[in-house]
């Protein structure tokens, strides 16, 4: 298995767009793969205290201006996709409805790259989307640049189904690794666990499991911790194993890492 379509979506006026398309380059230039940049207009926001419909004049004037920024953009993604050498590229920055963009490409896409959001306007992005699209997504954090990671993985592990379908969907980046950590959290028998290194050495990934007693620390930061402690310049983990409504009422790794990463992520749901 390889990555020969990568999708990156910038957020309509997102600071982080910059960033989104460093770490998409980087994995395009790596992995050989066609880049498709998407533009992501979503809905215009109305407050919830709104009693009457916005004006057509200024639902256009909003639609209008995401219109030409996503020109833009698409300008800037075409030249630093010709500096970096991705020949096969495509823009596009017609359409509306974040989500819907986005379910839309992802029958012909491999991999998709995502600006992190932790709070504000867009923070329900990457998680509605990992639930809706059945396309892995590599979520780019809100601070800092990555124009080169994947040398270092933390893999979040445990014999579940979207924990298996994360290391099936990220074994073209495993593969690339230099050093793979899985890590496994309170675990009674590590004899049960010999199983996941040998399937990851039958696909030429060299792992060492790392059994962490987390205490009174929750999932979320002992991932997070380990990150730290190992190294790791990425991460690769199962997203929400539980329905949406569990994990918001009870937390969840899921979010609690979509809220505080300190590394490219990739989600697999």
């Amino acid at each position: 298995m390889s990555y020969k379509t990568i999708c990156a979506g910038f957020l309509y006026d997102d600071p982080r767009n910059e960033a989104v398309l460093d770490a998409a380059i980087h994995l395009a230039v790596k992995h050989g793969a066609h880049l498709t940049g998407l533009h992501l207009v979503p809905p215009l926001n109305v407050p919830v205290y709104a009693a009457v419909p916005l004006p057509n004049d200024m639902v256009g004037a909003y639609y209008d201006a995401a219109d030409n920024s996503g020109k833009a953009f698409g300008e800037t993604f075409d030249a630093r996709c010709e500096h970096a050498g991705v020949d096969s590229r495509e823009w596009r920055g017609d359409g509306h409805g974040a989500l819907v963009q986005l379910e839309q490409q992802a029958p012909v896409t491999d991999l998709f790259v995502l600006a992190q959001h932790g709070t504000g306007d867009h923070s329900w992005l990457i998680g509605e989307a990992s639930m809706l699209v059945g396309t892995p997504i590599v979520a780019v954090p809100e601070m800092g640049s990555y124009d080169a990671f994947g040398k270092t993985v933390l893999l979040a592990w445990a014999p579940r189904r979207e924990c298996a379908r994360a290391v099936r969907d990220a074994m073209p980046i495993l593969q690339q690794a230099d050093k793979v950590v899985v890590f496994r959290g309170d675990v009674e028998d590590e004899s049960l666990d010999v199983g996941i290194g040998a399937y990851l050495a039958r696909h030429d990934v060299a792992a060492q499991v790392k059994h962490v007693s987390t205490g009174d620390v929750s999932i979320g930061d002992a991932i997070l911790n380990t990150v730290t402690d190992e190294g790791c310049d990425m991460i690769v983990m199962g997203a929400y194993g539980h329905s949406r409504v569990r994990e918001m009422a009870f937390g969840g790794a899921t979010r609690h890492v979509l809220q505080h990463m300190t590394a490219p992520t990739l989600l697999s749901h």
